[in-house]
């Protein structure tokens, strides 16, 4: 009976160390259980892992924010996000055209440079897109930063008409004819001018097709 007693009251004071040694460990916010501080992944909505789409003459695009302490923050994290992805995606797009009428242009990256290019043409479409950019869809998860701290982590689903798209590709193709013929008017050999004046022809076509042909 005394050996039992001893026991009992060694566990008793194992389990209180224990206990203690646990207290003083960080613990969840707001008591939640350890498991549900992890996201779970298998909630998630598929369009949160959808590449760049047109639907009813709209483009979408998905943003992710990093994590934020307050929701306001996390959402326009977001949403500057999701600008980006346009702004990157449409600028690949123009990227390929450029390459693909150049060389049946038969032209020099001297009279065109389509890396060039396609990063002025983001420049110019990036205010069209912050602007027209509608959302129509979020998603929030909870999860911890570097830190340990609770935030917040917001999908958004975004979409862009394409008309607004095209437009702005075709500015940007104006611009550069304009660029074009006042290098033409001012070369100072046949050779600048003949460059000058292919480059203007391209930037026409360009404006004659628009983004998406």
């Amino acid at each position: 009976m005394k050996s039992s007693k001893l026991f009992l009251g060694a566990t008793t004071a194992l389990m209180l160390a224990l206990g203690a040694c646990s207290s003083s460990q960080p613990q969840p916010q707001n008591n939640a259980p350890a498991t549900q501080e992890d996201p779970d992944f298998s909630n998630r909505p598929d369009w949160t892992m959808n590449e760049p789409e047109v639907e009813d003459e709209k483009m979408s695009f998905v943003g992710l924010s990093a994590i934020h302490a307050n929701e306001k923050n996390a959402r326009d994290d977001a949403r500057r996000s999701a600008v980006n992805a346009a702004v990157q995606y449409l600028g690949t797009i123009a990227k390929n055209k450029f390459e693909q009428a150049s060389v049946s242009y038969g032209l020099g990256s001297e009279v065109v440079d389509p890396t060039t290019s396609a990063r002025t043409f983001e420049k110019q479409v990036s205010a069209n897109v912050a602007r027209r950019l509608r959302t129509e869809k979020w998603y929030m998860e909870r999860e911890s930063d570097a830190s340990g701290k609770r935030g917040y982590k917001y999908f958004v689903l975004a979409t862009v008409p394409m008309e607004e798209l095209d437009n702005a590709f075709k500015q940007s193709a104006r611009e550069n004819i304009a660029d074009a013929q006042r290098r033409a008017k001012d070369a100072a050999t046949a050779q600048a001018k003949k460059q000058a004046e292919d480059a203007a022809s391209f930037w026409a076509d360009m404006e004659k097709q628009g983004l998406t042909e």
